[in-house]
């Protein structure tokens, strides 16, 4: 096996954070057990004796590879929300929660999570079961910087005539017509109590993004009001925890009409089940060994499970085999790490720092596994925060916690150890050099 030439890769990446050069192939740098197929490779089809293959590798034979590719990036598609039920993994419990809390009981719900634990693909599929059920389900997300008005105003124009009453059909459009342009709480309840017949579930994605304080604590009266009238308007708001705790610190007493559903990770078998559908749609087989990289990686996150198994196919890909291995989820952290990166080149640069410094991987993994389960980390020892200081920032809410300036970099953090690890494993490993 070549030696995964990890430091030069690493060393490639600081001279592109540093904007000393353009951004090309940095894997060019980084020989994997089996051949990189040339840029053009993938245009045509690949031939068994064009790559020393393993024995279990299958070769694709799709005339074009493209539509492999394409495949890959629908069934391990981190950047959307979930097409359809049969896509969302590990959410049963919060899904019947959801169902219970609105359809049995009536009440609005607080759904938080962190980036990428699939807050808007649990919504969409509440939203398809809920339909089902003879609810209807607005969903929009929330912009920033919006008045109450403005915020609401589009869920009432987007209301159909079937969520409403028939003989207050005419009165409903009318009054809200009439509204003026910055009505408040009361001003909704009183045209909706009487009007919709319901169950009319309202969702607001993206909450966090709403930060004025006032507009919180109308959302918070208006949900009472809601409650307290008996109307079939329920509201779902979803977002980070601590922004959308703040509406229910707003008004306390709403506390008995809401129910907090909170993601965390999805558990070991979910990320199995989840990785065992994307091998039967995509024909694909993740070995042992390449699985165990992004269990570690992801903790359990449903945006880093896809985006690190769709790296790691398409590396499978590139060189025409139907098998992952070791070496594709190596290459696959690399080209996910290079993603984000040019999204986040502090934070990338200053993992890069960190992970160069051998005897300190395990603490920085550790560190990193923590947050990412849990979201934050309370700082109870001095070198957490030497360690990280670069990127963590003060938790919003007032209390003693630290979070990553990037919610999702956690995982980034922890496959950039892998990889320094693996590099780490190589060298120890690499024979020694004889004297002439």
């Amino acid at each position: 096996m070549v030696r995964l030439n990890i430091r030069k890769w690493m060393s490639g990446l600081v001279r592109w954070l540093e904007g000393s050069r353009a951004p090309r192939r940095l894997d060019a740098t980084l020989p994997l057990d089996h051949p990189i197929p040339p840029e053009d490779a993938s245009t045509s089809p690949i031939e068994p004796s064009q790559r020393d293959l393993p024995d279990q590798a299958v070769v694709l034979g799709e005339p074009d590879s493209r539509r492999g590719r394409a495949k890959v990036a629908r069934i391990f598609d981190s950047a959307h929300p979930v097409r359809n039920r049969g896509e969302l993994f590990g959410r049963d419990r919060e899904l019947d929660a959801l169902l219970s809390a609105t359809l049995d009981f009536g009440q609005h719900v607080i759904i938080h999570g962190a980036r990428g634990s699939g807050k808007t693909s649990l919504v969409r599929v509440y939203g398809d079961h809920a339909d089902e059920q003879g609810a209807i389900v607005i969903y929009m997300a929330c912009e920033p910087g919006v008045s109450f008005a403005e915020l609401v105003r589009p869920y009432l124009r987007a209301l159909p005539a079937a969520a409403l009453v028939p003989e207050e059909r005419t009165r409903f459009r009318d009054g809200l017509d009439a509204l003026p342009e910055n009505f408040g709480p009361r001003a909704l309840v009183d045209l909706v109590a009487e009007r919709v017949a319901g169950p009319v579930v309202l969702v607001f994605d993206e909450f966090d993004r709403v930060t004025d304080l006032h507009v919180k604590a109308e959302m918070a009266a208006v949900m009472k009001l809601l409650s307290d009238s008996l109307a079939s308007v329920l509201f779902m708001l979803v977002g980070i925890a601590h922004n959308v705790a703040d509406v229910i610190d707003c008004h306390p007493s709403l506390r008995r009409h809401m129910r907090a559903v909170s993601l965390g990770r999805i558990e070991s078998d979910s990320v199995k089940a989840l990785i065992d559908a994307g091998e039967a749609s995509t024909g694909l087989t993740f070995q042992d060994d390449a699985r165990a990289v992004i269990f570690r990686a992801s903790c359990g996150s449903p945006f880093h499970i896809r985006m690190f198994c769709h790296h790691a196919a398409i590396a499978a890909l590139g060189r025409g085999s139907s098998s992952v291995s070791v070496s594709d989820a190596h290459k696959g952290l690399r080209s996910a790490i290079e993603q984000w990166a040019a999204m986040n080149k502090e934070d990338a640069h200053h993992f890069v720092s960190l992970v160069e410094r051998e005897e300190l991987l395990p603490e920085i993994e550790r560190i990193a596994h923590a947050v990412a389960l849990g979201d934050r980390l309370p700082v109870d020892t001095e070198n957490v925060h030497a360690l990280l200081g670069e990127a963590l920032v003060a938790e919003e809410n007032g209390s003693d916690s630290f979070v990553f300036r990037d919610s999702i970099a956690p995982q980034f953090l922890i496959a950039f150890a892998i990889l320094a690890e693996a590099a780490t494993l190589s060298k120890s490993h690499r024979p020694p050099v004889r004297a002439n």
